[in-house]
């Protein structure tokens, strides 16, 4: 063993063959020991005690470990213990609270049930992450006790249904994920949490009952109504001034559900509220004036909008009842709507949303993404003239000649007529992408996704998508752009993944592409006040800085498209997705 004292690291991850681990006397400077992902591990003995100077244990995945070390009290230097995936621990050593200097627990996807009482004694646990622990019944009191927690997971946890009071005394805590959770209520010692930056109920809600329950038991056919999912209940969130992220997505609430001081989030920047029962959305979100992203997608009972802060980036798909003539949505930087009806005005609306966004400057940065884009998809079987690049099938090629480049470069627009060939599974997964080459290099994409569970577009619908130049650059096209000779070719594909398994589904029959300037700003509008296809809120809304210019065709001479007709029947190329990952 001699060979083995100043021995500061072991690593034997994912090795077959380890039953338990050995003595650990002759390593008495052992600092890291990763055992991760060692599936026939059984054991990891009472040996392990003699390694004082050991910061980090990483024993995740070990999911056939069923006796951990049944005193860690000497581990006084131990900084991180992963004991994720390792769902056959059920416990932890009653002297837990004993490791002093411990930081970080991992315990996802264990078999605990509930924590020792010592636990509270961890005076530096920063972070404990205890996601999808099924068999977590309750949090002890003395979580209080846990000063310097910042990060506390417990998302998953299917059978914790309540939160100990005492988690209101932890006033550094800054991120609180809770959902998919069995909790119903939100505490009311939440508005005590006032470094709060990050909070998560999404999927707290009553469940359903189970489909073939309701097939084999006939009063529960005639119940059916007594056992829609009771929704998560709000308390006050007065106190909450440094909340930046709130996820109350799938939570089946109603307006009527939300606080009247939800208007007190000072800082709120990004708030979910998708797959809920809103027929309107309470005025307060109104007042919410730093929120930058709001996702209300699959809102199926949302019907009208109140005032909402201006540039604000909203996710709208398939909020089928929603009224698209609202001036709200005049307003917004970026939308989604699917099934719906046949309607011109959805076109227009769609027009009229990417005219404001140029000719008003609306450049803004996503939370999320750290991006300037807009995005709309509506119903809709024409492409606009002003893509003065179109094609029939899902590619088109540009030439850009020398001269195209200058500061007058705006970006990227382009539209596309898409139509899923059948309705498919409602777990159907759809991804619509547009892809860049340039001289033959591939530069990246962008796309966006729906889900056949919620909607799916079976009329022709357009996807409207514009990138600005500097994000492109930095998020999308990755190329520094030069006043060159550039072949560009954009091509478009809608797949489908279901069970991990992705198919291309060949039904894209038109697209356009345009390379945007400040002068096409004024052109596009001009062309729309000719079509009226803006309403006359748009019309009177900074009028004074329209250019008096006449609309002329951006560069004629610059671009050059070419015809392929070689895609094959659906105008489908092949793509190169190695690079998509």
């Amino acid at each position: 063993m001699q060979p083995l004292y100043n021995l500061k690291t072991i690593n034997l991850s994912h090795s077959l063959n380890l039953v338990s681990t050995s003595n650990f006397k002759g390593m008495p400077y052992l600092e890291i020991l990763c055992l991760e992902g060692c599936i026939r591990l059984y054991e990891v003995g009472p040996g392990i005690e003699v390694l004082e100077r050991l910061t980090v244990l990483n024993l995740k995945g070990c999911k056939n470990l069923v006796h951990f070390a049944s005193s860690v009290s000497d581990l006084k230097s131990l900084k991180v213990l992963n004991l994720s995936g390792c769902s056959k621990v059920n416990k932890l050593p009653n002297d837990t609270g004993h490791l002093e200097s411990l930081e970080e627990l991992y315990l996802n996807d264990t078999g605990i049930k509930e924590l020792p009482t010592s636990t509270g004694m961890l005076e530096r646990l920063s972070l404990l992450k205890m996601e999808d622990c099924k068999h977590l019944v309750c949090l002890p009191s003395c979580v209080g006790g846990l000063k310097s927690l910042k990060d506390l997971n417990l998302s998953g946890c299917l059978k914790l249904d309540n939160l100990p009071d005492e988690l209101g005394h932890i006033a550094c805590l800054e991120k609180l994920d809770v959902s998919g959770s069995g909790i119903r209520k939100v505490p009311s010692f939440i508005r005590l949490l006032k470094n709060l930056k990050e909070l998560s109920f999404a999927r707290c809600k009553a469940q359903s009952p189970k489909s073939w329950n309701m097939m084999f038991n006939p009063f529960q056919l005639l119940r059916k109504k007594s056992h829609i999912p009771t929704g998560l209940s709000l308390t006050c969130l007065s106190g909450l001034h440094s909340l930046t992220y709130l996820d109350l997505s799938d939570c089946n609430l109603s307006e009527e559900a939300i606080p009247s001081d939800f208007g007190c989030l000072a800082s709120l920047r990004i708030l979910h509220l998708s797959k809920n029962q809103f027929v309107g959305l309470p005025k307060s979100i109104s007042q919410l004036s730093r929120l930058e992203y709001l996702r209300l997608d699959s809102c199926c009972k949302l019907q009208t909008l109140p005032e909402l802060p201006t540039r604000l980036w909203v996710n709208l798909s398939n909020c089928i009842s929603l009224d698209k003539s609202s001036n709200q949505v005049e307003k917004m930087i970026s939308t989604h709507f699917f099934k719906m009806v046949e309607n011109e005005s959805y076109k227009s609306t769609a027009l009229s949303l990417l005219t404001r966004y140029l000719k008003f400057q609306h450049w803004r940065f996503s939370v999320q993404s750290n991006r300037n884009l807009f995005c709309f998809v509506a119903p809709g079987n024409e492409i606009p003239e002003w893509y003065y690049h179109q094609s029939v099938g899902s590619l088109i090629t540009v030439e850009l000649h020398p001269g195209w480049f200058n500061n007058k470069w705006k970006g990227f627009a382009w539209c596309v007529i898409f139509r899923l060939s059948k309705p498919f599974s409602p777990w159907v997964e759809f991804k619509l992408q547009c892809s860049l080459t340039a001289n033959g290099e591939y530069l990246g994409g962008s796309f966006v996704n729906f889900e056949g569970k919620w909607a799916q577009p079976v009329l022709d619908h357009i996807w409207f998508f514009y990138v600005h130049r500097d994000d492109g650059i930095g998020y999308f096209f990755k190329h520094e752009w030069q006043d060159i000779y550039y072949q560009l070719e954009f091509s478009f594909k809608l797949t489908m993944k279901e069970f991990g398994k992705k198919v291309a589904i060949p039904q894209m029959n038109k697209c356009g592409v345009r390379m945007a300037y400040e002068e096409d700003v004024e052109e596009f509008w001009q062309t729309l006040l000719k079509q009226g296809n803006i309403k006359r809120g748009l019309q009177h809304s900074e009028d004074d800085d329209a250019a008096s210019s006449s609309p002329s065709q951006a560069h004629p001479k610059r671009f050059k498209q070419l015809h392929h007709d070689g895609a094959g029947p659906c105008g489908t190329p092949y793509i190169n997705d190695q690079k998509h990952g």
